[in-house]
């Protein structure tokens, strides 16, 4: 069953699994889908069309642009902030503090270092 705190505020057209967990003070945009398992820590804020695979976990304070896809088994860590139109391949983690530019793709099983910029 899916939780969702009722401080958290969904736009029109989310489609999500059962499985999902959403925390206090997320933002999400609108017609965005999650895949089984996600997790969406406090105060993240979501744009608009973003897709998360299964098993994501979004850390508090992230922000993450419009149309983003994330591949599944993602992490992106605290305070990390993603562009527009980013593309995350499957098993990719992004440290906290770190920054990945609009479009940027980023391919399988990377590891963005904590403070980091994508692409450099």
């Amino acid at each position: 069953m899916a939780e969702i705190d009722p401080s958290a505020k969904l736009g029109n057209n989310v489609a999500m699994d059962d499985n999902i967990v959403i925390q206090g003070k997320v933002q999400i945009g609108n017609d965005c889908v999650f895949g089984k398992k996600v997790v969406i820590e406090k105060k993240a804020v979501i744009g608009s069309r973003v897709t998360l695979g299964d098993e994501c976990v979004i850390e508090k304070d992230v922000n993450i642009g419009d149309d983003c896809i994330f591949g599944t088994n993602v992490v992106i860590e605290k305070q990390t902030v993603i562009g527009k139109g980013v593309k995350i391949g499957d098993g990719v983690v992004i440290e906290k503090n770190a920054t990945v530019l609009d479009n940027a793709v980023m391919s399988t099983n990377t590891v963005l270092e904590a403070g980091k910029t994508f692409p450099e």
